[in-house]
């Protein structure tokens, strides 16, 4: 990877120089170009430097790393937020696939958001439209997208569209209306249930997700299945059948 240089904001000065040290010691070719205790500093260095990467905590004291972005419309850096609890912020992350880390900050970690910088292929701006919007609209399910990075490239897509997801030990098969194939992502199922159970999906089966508004019909052959509006068969958990009776 190329030499790259970023920027660190956060309000304990404690935080600040351990990350300091962590990205000195294994990411050496990360230039820190600047840091910040608050959003005025940090937009005063910004006003009049580009930087590659972002490190923003989510939560300080009066004000957050969103607060920063907001002032920040053409930013063009990848953005790695670090945070220790704020798990509605964590939640916006994950719908935007945008990096994060939790304090304290592992090695291992900070090495894999780094690398990603020099894989992930979208544009920043619209990543940061995506963010931005799902930090405002989660909070009132008012969310249109989600982000689901596959091994090539980030796909923005609208929830509604999603007719079921599908496990496979770490990874996650997003099956989409009028799409041949799923979108195959690095996460967990579990990660995504609870991101969209409140959009009415409903885990029916330890490896299934489904879009409740995507159902046509139960089959109550072979133990009981779904089909759902693409054609697709659903297997449905003795233990989770009540979930239908609740529809």
């Amino acid at each position: 990877m190329n030499n790259l240089s970023c920027f660190i904001m956060d309000d304990e000065q404690g935080a600040v120089e351990t990350l300091s040290q962590l990205l000195h010691n294994y990411a050496p070719h990360l230039t820190i170009a600047g840091t910040a205790n608050s959003v005025k500093q940090a937009l005063e260095f910004l006003s009049g430097h580009g930087v590659d990467i972002l490190f923003l905590d989510i939560k300080m004291k009066q004000e957050s790393g969103f607060d920063l972005l907001k002032q920040l419309p053409e930013n063009k850096a990848h953005v790695i937020f670090v945070t220790a609890h704020d798990e509605y912020g964590i939640q916006a992350i994950k719908f935007s696939a945008t990096d994060y880390l939790l304090k304290p900050v592992m090695p291992k970690d900070l090495i894999a958001a780094v690398h990603k910088v020099g894989q992930q292929k979208n544009s920043q701006t619209e990543q940061l439209a995506m963010l931005l919007q799902s930090y405002q609209h989660q909070r009132d399910n008012t969310q249109k997208r989600i982000a689901l990075p596959d091994q090539h490239e980030i796909k923005y897509m609208l929830i509604e569209n999603i007719v079921c997801c599908a496990a496979d030990n770490s990874y996650t098969s997003f099956y989409i209306s009028a799409e041949s194939s799923p979108i195959i992502v690095s996460k967990p199922i579990s990660e995504y249930e609870q991101i969209l159970s409140v959009y009415g999906f409903i885990r029916i089966h330890q490896s299934w997700l489904i879009n409740r508004n995507h159902i046509d019909s139960f089959k109550k052959a072979d133990g009981g299945y779904l089909i759902m509006d693409n054609g697709m068969s659903v297997p449905v958990s003795r233990q989770r059948k009540h979930l239908l009776k609740e529809l």
